[in-house]
């Protein structure tokens, strides 16, 4: 599908910014929001808010497009009575949703809006207990990786289907229930490149369930520590070597400099090859590139899967002579992780960075947090 018939299928899409649209609503008197969010972090959207809706625009709702989508989020009760030109209108507060990635139990969670899930792609391989528990008690569904089941939805009938910006192939199946009146949003958190500008996108989620001031304290309340662990190793001499990932395919990818997992590194105190590239994503290096940098490493986080150093070896019999595997200064983000594969690394870590950057702090300058024990991370042994 082209992004002309995207943006006419998403409804509200522009290239414009700060454009106030029109509203025009039948003698309605003016709705008082308790509340307001505002995004400090995230560069990928922002609210404001009008008299008898909120504004949320996604200015780059995918990754090679900059156009805005814009959503009226407009008080159930006056939903019918109030039109907001150039946008797509969410009636709110939404009570059911249905959700395409484990990043958005995150969010529901620090919301504690577990009860709003009635849906998920993938739910059955998720960490969270409340999720697995919604399952067992048939609360909600799980759905297929894959192709929208359009036929499951529409019986499902969910206030909101919430999908990633990474999945315009779904755009086709997507029309069909927008078309019978599913309400649809784009949900691009991946593409911050910042821990805390993830994080934010709570805030996203609390306008839709008007709960900004429980977003806020919570969300507050995680920068905080997070700029107060930064600031203990702001001024480090000593900084650890670090490598990352494992090769895949005759090539190793690595995280660029730019990237949020390279901002933790950033900001845990660590030294790292590749700080000065512009690249967002990974970059493509060969293995001879990568071992002879491990023969020096210091540390070597994120290595797959891998739960043991046999299975390190299993890849490659050459990771033994990596600085890191002789030293064992091998750590891995799975130590949360369900019976069926599911890493809360990518569930609530998302919403809370500063836990991840206690970890990686604890991992490159123990001294600094002596009574902390690894959360989402593990020692490989």
């Amino acid at each position: 599908m082209g992004w002309l018939t995207s943006c006419l299928l998403i409804g509200g899409c522009t290239s414009e910014k700060n454009v106030d649209p029109e509203s025009h609503s039948k003698n309605l008197e003016q709705v008082q929001f308790a509340d307001s969010v505002h995004a400090e972090f995230a560069e990928g959207f922002q609210i404001t808010y009008h008299e008898n809706y909120k504004l949320l625009e996604i200015l780059k709702p995918f990754q090679d497009q900059v156009d805005t989508l814009r959503y009226s989020l407009v008080p159930r009760g006056i939903a019918d009575k109030v039109e907001v030109e150039n946008t797509t209108e969410i009636p709110i507060p939404i009570n059911s949703l249905l959700a395409t990635s484990t990043t958005h139990i995150g969010l529901v969670q620090m919301l504690d809006a577990t009860d709003i899930l009635i849906g998920m792609v993938g739910a059955d391989y998720v960490y969270s207990k409340d999720v697995r528990k919604r399952l067992e008690q048939e609360k909600m569904v799980s759905l297929p990786h894959g192709e929208l089941n359009k036929e499951k939805i529409l019986s499902m009938n969910p206030d909101l289907l919430m999908i990633s910006g990474g999945e315009s192939s779904q755009f086709d199946n997507v029309k069909i229930l927008m078309d019978s009146d599913i309400d649809v949003m784009i949900n691009s958190e991946w593409l911050e490149t910042t821990p805390l500008g993830k994080a934010e996108w709570v805030k996203v989620l609390a306008a839709l369930l008007n709960k900004e001031q429980l977003a806020n304290e919570k969300f507050n309340a995680v920068a905080n520590e997070y700029n107060r662990l930064k600031s203990k190793v702001s001024e480090v001499n000593d900084k650890p070597l670090v490598i990352n990932n494992m090769p895949y395919k005759g090539a190793w990818f690595v995280s660029g400099g730019e990237s949020f997992t390279v901002q933790f590194l950033r900001d845990a105190g660590a030294d790292y090859p590749w700080f000065d590239s512009d690249e967002t994503g990974g970059l493509r290096k060969s293995f001879e590139v990568i071992y002879e940098i491990g023969l020096e490493a210091d540390i070597w986080i994120n290595p797959g899967a891998a739960n043991s150093k046999e299975d390190i070896l299993a890849k490659d019999s050459r990771f033994k002579d990596f600085k890191p595997f002789e030293t064992g200064e091998i750590y891995n983000n799975n130590k949360r992780t369900s019976p069926a594969g599911g890493n809360d690394f990518w569930e609530s870590g998302v919403v809370h960075p500063e836990i991840i950057l206690a970890d990686l702090i604890k991992i490159f300058h123990p001294q600094k947090l002596p009574n902390h024990r690894l959360f989402y991370y593990q020692k490989i042994d």
